[in-house]
């Protein structure tokens, strides 16, 4: 099974986000993320028959309390994907990298490139860049998912296989 570890977003910042994914639709093409799939990853597993492995260091990373985020403003790209950025400072990037650190502590093979904040609204972008901005929205962050990603269909559909209290 292929997964990853993420936030969900509470219905506020979800909602400015697939508002931002219906302003880029009206200026141009590409492969749209799904309302019910945006989210914040926190660490990409990939595939892997070690749920109860990733299970373990997701428990284990979810220390801290609760934590606060914030998406808005001006979107970035990495190629052809368009993403919104989230803040979340120095507790949001100590979440992140304690959950890299216990999967790979595992054993799993998390990349380590730089971590950057990021909900990805559409991949394979065709037009000119757009001009638009996310609506600031914030939340309070309670847990943190481990995520199956499947294809059906043709489509992505992720499922949330276990949660941990912040």
């Amino acid at each position: 099974m292929r997964l990853f570890v993420a936030i969900r977003f509470s219905p506020a910042v979800e909602e400015a986000l697939w508002t931002a994914v219906g302003d880029l639709r009206r200026q141009g093409a590409g492969t749209f993320t799904r309302r019910e799939n945006l989210h914040l990853t926190l660490a990409f597993i990939g595939e892997t028959d070690r749920l109860e492995d990733a299970r373990r260091a997701v428990a284990e990373a979810a220390q801290g309390g609760p934590l606060s985020l914030e998406v808005g403003g001006s979107l970035g790209r990495f190629g052809d994907l368009w993403w919104a950025g989230v803040r979340g400072g120095e507790p949001l990037a100590a979440l992140a990298a304690a959950v890299q650190t216990a999967l790979r502590e595992r054993g799993f093979a998390i990349e380590r490139r730089p971590w950057r904040p990021h909900v990805t609204l559409v991949r394979r972008w065709r037009g000119a860049p757009p001009e638009m901005t996310v609506a600031p929205a914030a939340m309070t962050a309670k847990t943190i998912s481990l995520m199956r990603s499947d294809r059906v269909a043709g489509r992505l559909v992720y499922t949330e296989v276990f949660s941990a209290k912040l």
